[in-house]
This record gives C-alpha cells, structure tokens and sequence, in this order.
C-alpha cells in the first residue's frame, strides 16, 4: 500500500470536511485527521492515518446518503482504492 495514496486521501477528506464543518458538526474528524497527518508527517507511521481515513470515509458516506450532491462520488472512490 502506497503511503502517498492514503496521506493524499487524508488530505481530501480533510478538505471537504473542513468545507463542510461550517457549524461545527465535523470538528472532531477535522482535528483527528489535523492530528494524525501531523503525527505521520513527524514519525512515518501511518497506522494513524489509515484510521482516521477509514472514520472519515464512514462519515461522508452516510453524509452522501442523505445528501448525494454533497459528496463527490470521486472522493469516495478515491478513499476507497487508499485504504484498499
């Protein structure tokens, strides 16, 4: 497994649920993937960074099935093949 694949998907999902965190309802994830991704970036161990992918993928997947336009189906196919 490519670490690159999962830290730039660490990175999108981060992104989107940053956008997305407008009142406060993804802070959480957003602070655990700021979290880890500094934590990789640190130490190279990217146990952390798979996790918190896997919680990430989970939350916009249910978000997606409420909203589908909210979601793009790339990110989560992208998401996918990382944690693969």
């Amino acid at each position: 497994m490519s670490q690159s694949k999962i830290v730039a998907a660490a990175e999108a999902a981060l992104d989107k649920l940053s956008k997305l965190n407008k009142k406060g309802e993804y802070d959480q994830q957003v602070n655990d993937l700021t979290w880890v991704l500094g934590s990789f970036k640190n130490d190279g161990n990217p146990d952390g960074v798979y996790q918190k992918v896997a919680e990430a993928k989970d939350v916009l997947a249910d978000l997606k099935s409420k909203k589908p336009r909210s979601v793009a189906k790339a990110l989560m196919d992208s998401l996918e093949e990382a944690l693969a």
